[in-house]
């Protein structure tokens, strides 16, 4: 069933809905409005149609039980907001292969340089806004828990834009998977990036963990930067 938004305030934490909504349509999305009193609910994200805006909807409330991947008290997302993220957390096969990389050397400084900018980026998208909501959800929530999920972040040296991005390690929420797909995605493109941290293909490779942990949450320390030895 549809529900009418413009008619009827709906409680959904609005940095989750911003950060669901991008992650279908690649734009910052306006929030929904925001009861305050009530508990939050899972956006349902339809598929991004060619030439019409993407139109969140929210779930009808469930008995069912919860699936394992998701909050007791959300329903998972539709098919149609995980089909964009799909390859990305399923079997996602990582580009980066150690066999394939070599030392950083001259590189190790500018590359520090350019994961400062990515991050500066990145932080209020996954930090603040997201993390911010889940102070709202009670200590023993599933997203309150110690999570922690790393991606392999693939970007075009010339315009900073993501190439390629997947789930390498996954947090065992689904959610917070896509969240921080969905982070990386809004905040890029990331500018160009230097010449010397570019692999031979031309894109710039690394691996960076997302956590729960305000404190860790998406820090350059938990980045990884590759330089491959040839195109993967």
């Amino acid at each position: 069933m549809d529900f009418d938004l413009a008619r009827r305030a709906v409680p959904v934490p609005a940095a989750l809905l911003l950060l669901l909504t991008s992650a279908c349509t690649g734009e910052n999305a306006a929030p929904a409005p925001v009861a305050p009193t009530q508990p939050p609910v899972v956006v349902l994200i339809q598929a991004p149609a060619a030439t019409s805006t993407t139109t969140a909807s929210i779930a009808e409330p469930t008995s069912e039980p919860a699936r394992a991947t998701v909050a007791p008290d959300a329903r998972p997302l539709r098919l149609g907001g995980l089909a964009r993220w799909r390859p990305a957390v399923e079997n996602y096969a990582p580009s980066v292969q150690l066999a394939n990389t070599t030392a950083l050397n001259g590189a190790r400084s500018p590359f520090a340089t350019y994961l400062v900018a990515m991050h500066n980026r990145i932080h209020p998208i996954f930090a603040d806004e997201y993390l911010g909501t889940l102070g709202n959800l009670p200590k023993d929530h599933p997203l309150n828990q110690d999570l922690t999920a790393a991606l392999e972040i693939v970007l075009n040296r010339d315009t900073g834009k993501v190439v390629r991005m997947g789930v390498v390690r996954p947090s065992g929420m689904t959610e917070f998977d896509l969240v921080a797909l969905s982070a990386v995605d809004r905040a890029s493109p990331f500018g160009r990036a230097p010449d010397v941290i570019a692999s031979p293909d031309g894109n710039v490779y690394v691996h960076w963990e997302f956590h729960r942990d305000p404190v860790d949450a998406c820090t350059t320390r938990n980045a990884w930067p590759f330089i491959l030895k040839s195109a993967p």
